[in-house]
């Protein structure tokens, strides 16, 4: 064989490159659409998007539609810093059993009954557990994600497919009114679905509005046919689909649960985790996690480096913690609210950015500004000396905050312990008995701006 010969068996060919060149490019970012302020959006819900085989077949779908049902926690870990303030993070965390997730054990299931079954004399403590992650409680909360244009606007809808996590209460009210309309259609003969058809469908609008400290969503069907555009189903085709957007579990979020229930433990003096149950239950996950999950969850670093396994500070970390206080319904008064402030200020100071900090600007208009300056767009205003952490304000509303359907409290067995100096819970929220219920929410307060829709990781 000639030299030549050799090298024309290892020369790359087109669709190789072009293979390679997808792999490098990574997985395409997915917008993120969130109603974070009073106002009335508009959004056009699109279906469902097919996966194709090796050969380009549409392989079954599990169901049909256009959402996907997730079971979520935002866990407040509390954290040590620099200076030794305790301070905390905020951790998404999504339920293991759930049969889109495919684990066996949940840690934070096992925790609550098995909680239940050694304080099963403590009804304050019991309820306390059983209630709502709002509320200090473990119940999960339930919401709905959805991938939507943002049609408030041309410059909105522009941004293409946006990934909406809704609550359980505006995912119902919003599949009513589709039945009603679809109802009326059927009638003249359209049998597909009226809201998230790509032709013959209407879009959503979304009206919330906030007084006396409560805030609530008017649904409506909008009166005139939205079509989806031929480049914007090739743009949803090309992007992940949703149960790869949210059906992850991955072993740093394990050891987040496994590090926020020990701290759990200590904060209302129980034992739960070192109990042989759930220490089988520890290793038994611990077992189906995949070899090549590598990243790891470390306390001593998590305050510098947010959400994410990285080496320093991010703005997508500060983005994952804006958020976490967001959905939490968290207000400027909030001890996360404030030490995110101070995450940003310190991270403005350590890549030297050209964002003034002042009384007037919102966390999100800050984080809007840093991105700004570090895609190389102009700033809106030079570097200035930092001046205080915005005053807190009264909570103007509370956000609406999905639960999880209420499920029955384990039996107590007579494995109890008791449980000397426990502090005593606020009264929690009685549930409904039969279905999902929205648990109010203390919300930020208002943002002079619209909150953006930001890229998933």
């Amino acid at each position: 064989m000639s030299a030549f010969q050799a090298f024309a068996q290892t020369l790359q060919t087109y669709d190789e490159a072009e293979e390679k060149a997808k792999q490098e490019a990574g997985t395409p970012k997915v917008e993120r659409f969130r109603i974070g302020e009073d106002g009335e959006y508009a959004v056009r819900i699109l279906p469902l998007a097919p996966t194709f085989d090796s050969e380009g077949n549409i392989l079954p779908m599990d169901h049909k539609g256009y959402e996907c049902p997730i079971h979520q926690q935002f866990l407040a870990i509390e954290t040590p810093n620099k200076k030794g303030k305790i301070t905390k993070i905020n951790i998404p965390v999504i339920r293991a059993t759930d049969k889109e997730v495919g684990f066996s054990v949940d840690l934070i299931d096992t925790y609550v009954k098995i909680a239940c079954e050694m304080y099963a004399d403590d009804t304050e403590l019991i309820k306390l557990v059983t209630d709502s992650n709002y509320n200090g409680g473990l119940r999960w909360g339930y919401q709905h994600a959805i991938m939507v244009l943002d049609v408030s606007s041309e410059k909105e809808r522009a941004k293409g497919p946006q990934l909406w996590q809704c609550s359980h209460s505006q995912y119902k009210d919003i599949d009513a009114a589709k039945m009603r309309l679809w109802k009326d259609l059927l009638a003249g003969g359209q049998n597909t679905c009226p809201i998230s058809g790509l032709t013959g469908a209407y879009p959503v609008n979304i009206i919330r509005t906030s007084e006396k400290k409560k805030t609530e969503y008017k649904i409506e069907i909008g009166r005139r046919i939205l079509d989806i555009q031929e480049s914007e189903a090739e743009k949803l085709l090309s992007l992940p689909r949703i149960p790869e957007l949210i059906y992850r579990y991955t072993r740093y979020q394990m050891e987040a649960t496994l590090e926020f229930l020990e701290q759990y433990d200590a904060k209302h003096d129980m034992a739960v985790c070192k109990e042989p149950d759930f220490k089988e239950a520890v290793e038994t996950l611990k077992g189906e996690l995949p070899s090549d999950d590598t990243a790891h969850f470390n306390l001593a670093s998590a305050a510098t480096k947010g959400t994410g396994a990285k080496d320093e500070t991010s703005l997508d970390s500060l983005y994952d913690e804006y958020d976490a206080i967001v959905d939490q319904g968290l207000n400027e008064k909030s001890d996360e609210y404030q030490d995110l402030r101070e995450k940003i200020r310190q991270f403005i100071e350590d890549k030297d950015l050209d964002v003034r900090i002042s009384r007037t600007k919102t966390n999100a208009q800050l984080l809007e500004e840093i991105e700004e300056v570090m895609a190389g767009a102009s700033a809106p205003a030079k570097k200035a000396a930092s001046e205080p952490a915005p005053k807190a304000q009264e909570p103007e509303d509370e956000a609406d905050e999905p639960a999880d359907e209420p499920e029955e409290a384990p039996a107590p067995t007579p494995r109890r312990r008791p449980r000397p100096g426990a502090e005593q819970p606020e009264e929690p929220v009685k549930e409904a008995d039969d279905e999902p219920k929205e648990a109010p929410a203390e919300a930020p307060a208002e943002e002079p701006v619209r909150r953006r829709a930001r890229r998933l990781r």
